[in-house]
């Protein structure tokens, strides 16, 4: 291609296509490819440290209901009774918490 115009260069690209075979893959082309690729790192697990954490919350919410258990009274005007409720309802919301299904 001597000329640099535009209706050479569309001639020889014409030209190229129409001469075009069909593609002939080797037999080996794709263990060859995954030789050429680097190693891979092993997957590690995913860890589940919030389930873990949520799970020892709600041992020490477990203990510090049974710790305040003998000193309340069933009366609202109570501390240690209206502590326990709160431990109460925090140990509902966590096991709530804990077994709600994720979106993985």
């Amino acid at each position: 291609m001597t000329n640099n115009s535009q209706p050479d260069f569309e001639a020889a690209i014409t030209q190229a296509l129409e001469l075009r075979r069909d593609p002939v893959i080797p037999a080996d082309f794709a263990a060859r490819v995954m030789q050429s690729l680097p190693m891979q790192k092993p997957a590690t697990p995913q860890l589940q440290v919030g389930r873990t954490i949520g799970i020892a919350a709600a041992a020490v919410l477990m203990a510090g209901m049974f710790a305040l258990a003998p000193h309340a009274t069933p009366n609202f005007t109570s501390l240690t009774f209206d502590v326990e409720l709160l431990l109460l309802a925090e140990l509902g919301a966590l096991g709530y918490w804990l077994t709600a299904r994720r979106e993985a």
